[in-house]
């Protein structure tokens, strides 16, 4: 990831929008997620969510809590995809194709779908601000040990 230069004001507004993310990701965890996971990762998409709304975000944690739901979500999705093959063999079909295959998704694969986009974007967001801060604290102990 191509990670331009920010200021201290461009990192602030970056973690700001982290909160409006987190509201929604907790709303797409709610409406999307909870009724059609196992119990186990429910548990933990509820735990998720409940902080996310409190706005916690920032607390240690989230950030792996983030990558558990969204490798449960991923892993879901992937059961809920199939290819389906269309085939055409006939004369006016000039192309060297004679079939091809589009993505198709169950209604349950689909709403998690929708659900993972806001928690990805939330977790490179949430990630990228984390790093800039560290990287930050690191360049203050090197300039404080030269």
């Amino acid at each position: 990831m191509n990670m331009p230069f920010k200021s201290p004001a461009e990192i602030t507004a970056m973690a700001a929008s982290c909160f409006p993310l987190a509201r929604a990701a907790a709303t797409g965890i709610d409406q999307d997620v909870l009724d059609l996971v196992a119990p186990k990762p429910k548990q933990e998409a509820r735990k998720l969510a409940a902080l996310l709304r409190a706005g916690k975000i920032f607390d240690k944690g989230i950030l792996a809590m983030l990558h558990e739901i969204v490798g449960v979500l991923d892993a879901e999705i992937a059961e809920g995809t199939w290819i389906e093959t269309r085939y055409d063999h006939s004369p006016e079909n000039v192309s060297s194709d004679k079939c091809w295959g589009k993505e198709r998704l169950t209604p349950e694969a689909d709403r998690l779908s929708n659900a993972l986009a806001v928690l990805i974007e939330l977790y490179a967001t949430l990630s990228s601000v984390h790093d800039l801060l560290r990287a930050e604290q690191v360049l203050r102990e090197l300039r404080a040990a030269s």
